[in-house]
Order: structure tokens, then C-alpha cells, then sequence
């Protein structure tokens, strides 16, 4: 019979933290999932932020990709793999930030300006939410311009032809 010692992985800082930290749910039963494999929490901050944390407090850190932060997982839990738990509510970061030094240093000052002056972080999340706005309309705009285009090329060519310029006025006369 072999047995598998997992150990923890060099990188991750020491700072294991007794029982269950408030605010994360709980580690699935044994029965779910062995103690051996490790637990990452993933989840969104206030700001967006993508926040992954192993669950008994070894290593964390704050990312701007999803993709980022389960890599930073995968990395510090290799070779053996581990588990995550994408979480619904927000996650804030309560280690040190071994992630994106440029997303840590974003949420740190985001979360002083938040404290210190919430009238300014208000202000910053209604400009950041109109930009999505207008991000939004302008790419239903470009899409409803390539459907237009599409139809435009089914009643002119019937299907036979594409138009290769971006120029209308190259289109032929009726």
C-alpha cells in the first residue's frame, strides 16, 4: 500500500489560520473532498477584482483575470492539483497579495480612497459603469452594422459574392 504525503508548496507563506475564517464557507465533508487535496476560495472583490485564497489561509492573492488567479492556484498547489470553490458573494483578500503586484496595488489604493473618501469612490464606480454603458452600445452598434452589411450582401450578390472593401461607396448602383 503507497501513501501520498502532500506537502505544501514552497512559495506559499506560512499562515495558517485555525478554524473557519469568517465570512468563507466551510470545507466540503471528507467524504466530499479529502484533506489532502487542497481548497482554493475564487471569487470577485467590490472592485472587480478577482481574489483567490487557499483555504486554510497558506497563500492568496489578487488577480484582474479570472484565468490568472486559477493558474495561480493550480501553480502553488502543482504537481498534485487541487480544488477550487467559485464563490457568489464577495472575496476580499485578508493575506498578503501574492498575485498581480499592478491589481494589488489598484485594490489597496482603492480601498484607502473608499475609506477615506467614499464620495470619490462613488464618483469613480458611476464613470466606471457608464463606460461599460457606452462600451456596450458601441458594440451593439458594430454588430447591428455587420448584420446590416450581411443583408445588404444576401440581396446584392444573393450569396455569391462578399464585399471585400470597407468603403460603401464601392457598392454597385442598382
Amino acid at each position: 500500500m503507497s501513501v501520498l504525503v502532500l506537502t505544501r508548496s514552497p512559495e506559499c507563506t506560512v499562515r495558517p489560520v485555525a478554524g473557519n475564517i469568517a465570512g468563507l464557507p466551510r470545507r466540503p465533508d471528507v467524504t466530499v473532498l479529502s484533506e489532502a487535496i487542497p481548497l482554493f476560495y475564487l471569487g470577485q472583490n467590490a472592485a472587480g477584482f478577482w481574489v483567490v485564497r487557499e483555504s486554510r489561509g497558506w497563500c492568496g492573492g489578487v488577480f484582474v483575470f479570472r484565468r490568472s488567479a486559477e493558474n495561480f492556484a493550480r501553480q502553488r498547489s502543482a504537481p498534485w492539483g487541487c480544488a477550487t470553490m467559485l464563490l457568489d458573494e464577495p472575496l476580499e483578500l485578508d493575506l498578503e497579495n501574492e498575485g498581480s503586484r499592478a491589481a494589488g496595488a489598484v485594490d489597496a489604493i482603492r480601498k484607502k480612497v473608499a475609506r477615506h473618501a467614499p464620495w470619490l469612490w462613488a464618483f469613480v464606480g458611476d464613470v466606471i459603469a457608464e463606460a461599460r454603458k457606452l462600451g456596450s452600445e458601441i458594440s451593439r452598434a458594430f454588430a447591428s452594422a455587420r448584420k446590416h452589411r450581411a443583408a445588404i450582401e444576401r440581396e446584392l450578390f444573393r450569396g455569391q459574392y462578399r464585399l471585400s472593401s470597407n468603403n460603401d461607396d464601392d457598392l454597385p448602383i442598382p
